[in-house]
């Protein structure tokens, strides 16, 4: 594990190694070849995933329990607390109803005495985030509106082809005489030496 002086340009695994930022610095170390099939498969994980099945039975459980819990009092620390407490009793075989009931006894009355409901909370689920990415299209999509456009009248269409005409025979005879002075040259030379001769 080295410690990087300066910021990297990613944090992650980029082939083989991996960029991490940990209280306040950044480190860099070999990639590891941990990987989640080898955690879910392998037996000497096989305690790991017992105890993740078990979180993952504690933790609605936990929830039911936690919404007791009035507001001002709700900290990381006492759901932390429940959810142990329920691994733990569901680890000895008790039911859910029984680990309810239990501790609802013990921390509903110093949190205000409330009623544990059957049902968990209703959970609001929010879009997930999404971090835009800059791209070309979209960033040129986004300056316009998409309004449709009024179509513009005739005259105005007939005076954009005769200015086109235009400047396409003036472009013409300006490159044939290129070989003499350009033309904004010559029209100060005009408004110069016209002066002198009147």
């Amino acid at each position: 594990m080295a410690r990087l002086t300066s910021t990297p340009s990613f944090i992650g695994t980029y082939g083989p190694v991996t960029v991490y930022f940990m209280f306040g610095k950044y480190y860099m170390r070999s990639r590891s070849s941990l990987t989640g099939k080898r955690v879910k498969k392998d037996p000497a994980f096989r305690k790991t995933m017992q105890y993740a099945a078990l979180l993952a039975k504690a933790s609605p459980i936990a929830l039911k329990l936690y919404a007791v819990v009035p507001l001002p009092n709700k900290k990381h620390k006492v759901r932390c607390k429940i959810t142990g407490e329920v691994m733990t009793w569901l680890r000895y075989g008790w039911s859910d109803t029984d680990i309810i009931e239990y501790l609802a006894k013990k921390y509903a009355p110093p949190y205000g005495g409330m009623q544990v409901s059957e049902e968990g909370p209703v959970t609001v689920l929010r879009p997930s985030y999404r971090r835009a990415r800059p791209g070309v299209r979209n960033t040129v999509q986004g300056l316009f509106k998409n309004i449709p456009a009024e179509r513009p009248s005739f005259e105005l269409l007939y005076w954009r082809r005769r200015d086109k005409q235009f400047r396409r025979v003036l472009h013409k005879e300006n490159r044939n005489s290129s070989t003499s002075a350009p033309p904004i040259f010559q029209l100060d030379q005009a408004i110069l030496y016209g002066s002198r001769k009147n």
